[in-house]
Parts: structure tokens; sequence; C-alpha cells
């Protein structure tokens, strides 16, 4: 698979960068209000616990990718499930990742008419939107990983913001702490997957790293640096607002910064939601790219650039026809959630036994 090579690989930092700008984006607008409905105030812990559960689940897939250190999760299909199988799943693969693109980029969309360009037709954003993420999914790896490194860095600039947000804000919000129990909390674990979603990604990832010895620390980092981002989110929103007024926003961290002015800037919301729109990118454009990796590894070489240009024209003329409301959306997101539990929890764990399975019946075979 050509698509998926880099010159030199990719080093530690550009690793845990990509993966955790991948799971920072979609899910930080929604997250207080979302972890607020089901948890209240004590949202805060199910995101503790849903880092926990995103680190085992992320060991266990380099645990996977450690047995061929070369090959991505397409070529362990082929390798483990056969022919056939194996390209059943590269295919489902392929559309997990493309169900995944297709919500960050209608969130995308659904921000920027709401918040910067509300009389923009839906189709013309998607059309703005499309070109330079076919330019970046194009070039392959090599400047995707330099993109999401450059926006990850950005990224530092936003956290005073929330600082600044605090001020005005209350701790008594937070308190009494497990006021409705664990029960509450448990269930917020569930809301945090859409949010920890990316860290799967390590499935193409790992071939390129060139410290593969430290792939286990590089996740583990990249899952903390995405937790954090979360609990400074969400605990902003909970000192806010309080507990009956967060429930009534649906875009509680953009309604946060309509609290912070400056003497040289009255409306620093619309400049965060400029910076955010690129926060949103490195989300989906990484799926996109392992999507058409994927059709690569199907299809062969000679297809990367049909199957682009057909996705592309896709999006774009699905936008003529089709502009979902928010409340689409937001299912949409739910079923990714859904998905992701199954995709991103769940199969690992099944692969990972069944090739260890695998391997030691071969082994018994040679013996």
């Amino acid at each position: 698979m050509t698509f998926n090579k880099v010159q030199g690989g990719i080093s530690l930092f550009q690793y845990v960068m990509f993966i955790s700008q991948v799971q920072i984006g979609v899910g930080m607008m929604t997250l207080p209000t979302d972890l607020a409905e089901v948890a209240g105030t004590d949202g805060w812990i199910s995101i503790l616990l849903g880092w926990i559960a995103a680190i085992v689940i992320s060991l266990v897939i380099v645990r996977i990718m450690s047995r061929q250190p070369a090959e991505t999760i397409y070529d362990l299909f082929f390798r483990y499930l056969g022919r056939g199988l194996g390209a059943c799943a590269v295919l489902l693969f392929i559309l997990y990742c493309l169900f995944v693109f297709t919500i960050a980029i209608l969130v995308k969309i659904h921000i920027t008419q709401t918040w910067v360009l509300p009389q923009t037709p839906n189709f013309f954003l998607m059309l703005l939107f499309m070109i330079p993420i076919l330019m970046l999914v194009h070039f392959g790896v090599n400047i995707l990983v330099r993109y999401v490194e450059f926006v990850g860095l950005g990224t530092i600039v936003i956290i005073p913001l929330f600082f600044i947000a605090m001020k005005g804000g209350h701790l008594i919000h937070l308190l009494p702490v497990l006021k409705e129990g664990w029960l509450p909390v448990f269930q917020g674990v569930k809301t945090t997957v859409l949010s920890f979603l990316g860290f799967e990604l390590a499935f193409i990832l790992y071939p390129l790293l060139r410290q593969k010895n430290k792939a286990a620390k590089g996740i583990i980092i990249a899952n903390t640096i995405t937790m954090c981002m979360q609990m400074l989110v969400v605990i902003t929103c909970y000192i806010q607002f309080n507990p009956y007024q967060i429930l009534t926003y649906i875009w509680p961290t953009l309604d946060l910064f309509e609290t912070v002015e400056f003497p040289f800037v009255e409306r620093i919301e619309v400049i965060f939601t400029a910076f955010y729109l690129f926060l949103i990118s490195t989300s989906g454009i990484p799926y996109l790219y392992t999507a058409i990796a994927g059709i690569e590894r199907l299809f062969g070489d000679s297809i990367r650039e049909k199957a682009m240009l057909v996705l592309g024209l896709g999006y774009i003329v699905s936008a003529f026809i089709y502009n979902p409301t928010f409340y689409q959306v937001n299912q949409m997101q739910k079923w990714g959630g859904n998905i992701g539990m199954f995709v991103a929890y769940l199969f690992p764990i099944a692969f990972w036994l069944y090739a260890g399975v695998v391997d030691r019946i071969r082994r018994w075979d040679k013996t």
C-alpha cells in the first residue's frame, strides 16, 4: 500500500499530536451539555473513567499491531481472516471511517452556518471545505501529519480563554459531588465514547512510527492530552453555568465565550468558532484518509485518484439535495458514538483474542 508510506516515518511527537487532534474536535462543542443531561455536574468523573477505558483499549490496539509491525489493520484483516472475510472487514472499516468523516463535515457546515455565515448555502460550504480536504488527502500522510501538528500547536492559543471564562463562574456549581450516586456517572461514560474516538487510527499509524517501542507511551500521552482538554472545557462550562442553565444550551462551549469581553474585540466567540473549524478538520480528514487507504488496499494504487474524485463529487452533490437540521446531525453523532463503541472499543479486544488463538494454532501446526 503506497498511499500509507511516508519517507523516514513519523516521530513520536507527530504520532501523539495526530491521535490527540483526531480526538479533540467534534465532541468538544456539545460534551458539557451531553454529560450534564446524563450525569449532571458529576460529568467530569465520567471523563476520567472514559479516559481509563480509552487507554486500556489503546494498549490492546498497540499489542495487536506489534504482532506484525510493518502492516496496517487492512493487511492484518487479510492475514488473519483470509481473502474473502478480510475484504469484507476492510470494507466495513472503510464505511465506518466515511461515516465518521461525514459526521465531522456536517458538524463543521452546521457550526459555520449558525455562527459565522448564516446566509451561505449548504452546498457552497461543502464545496469550500472539500477542495482543501481532498488536496490534503491527495498528498498523503506526510503532509497530513504536518497539518495536524500545526493545528495542534495552535490549540495552545485558545487554552487561556477558558481560564479567563472561569473568572465569572462559581465553584459551588460542582457541589455536592456524586449527588445522584455512581449510576449516572457510569452512564455518562458512554457519552464520552465519541469524544475519545480517534485512538483506533493507531491501526494505520503504527507501521509509520519510527520508535515503535514507544507506541504505548505515545498513545497514553495522546489520550491524556484529550482528557485534559475535555476536563478543562467541561469544568469551565459547569462553573460558568448553573446545573439547570447548561441544559438549555446547544453549543455551550461557544456560548461560554459570549461572556468573555476584551476592549479590542467584541465577539470573541466568532473568532473562536473560526479557529474551531480547523480543529474539526483534524478530526474528520484523517478518517477520510484512512478510508482512501483502505480502498487502495482493496483495489490497488490506480483506483486512489478516482475514488477521491468520486467521494468528493458525491459529498458536494449530496449537499445540493440534503441539508440536515441540527437535531438530525445530533442524531448522527449519537449513532456514531454507538458504532464507535463497537469498532473502537469492542472490536480490538475481539480481534486481539482471535489473532492470539490463530497465531498459537499456526505455531502448533509448524511444530
